[in-house]
């Protein structure tokens, strides 16, 4: 398991995205450092969502869009059996996804 998902911040005007871009949402930037999506943050929304690909061992998915500081914001999964809008989480690195013997990772949200 990796440490750390990176989005990326615009070295022109600051805007951070995850996933990232190649080109600047806010300014038509180029160049980007590396910026890491962790710590606390608040539930904007979360959605379950049940039209998966045939390969999907799971019934259906649940996806949180989770607000940090700094305005990025990230989509990840909740491990939560209740989420709530505004409530806080703390961001995770883990295995979401299983393909055949290989865990595929990416951000899980724990209740802060």
């Amino acid at each position: 398991m990796s440490e750390k998902v990176y989005g990326s911040r615009c070295t022109a005007c600051g805007k951070v995205s995850y996933p990232g871009h190649a080109v600047c949402p806010a300014c038509g930037g180029e160049e980007f450092e590396a910026v890491a999506v962790e710590g606390e943050g608040k539930v904007l929304t979360y959605t379950d969502v049940y039209a998966l690909a045939i390969d999907y061992e799971t019934r259906y998915l649940r996806l949180a869009i989770v607000e940090f500081e700094g305005e990025l914001r990230a989509t990840g999964q909740p491990e939560d059996p209740a989420p709530q809008i505004g409530k806080r989480v703390r961001a995770t690195i883990g295995t979401v996804r299983q393909v055949g013997d290989r865990g595929i990772e990416g951000l899980i949200f724990v209740p802060a």
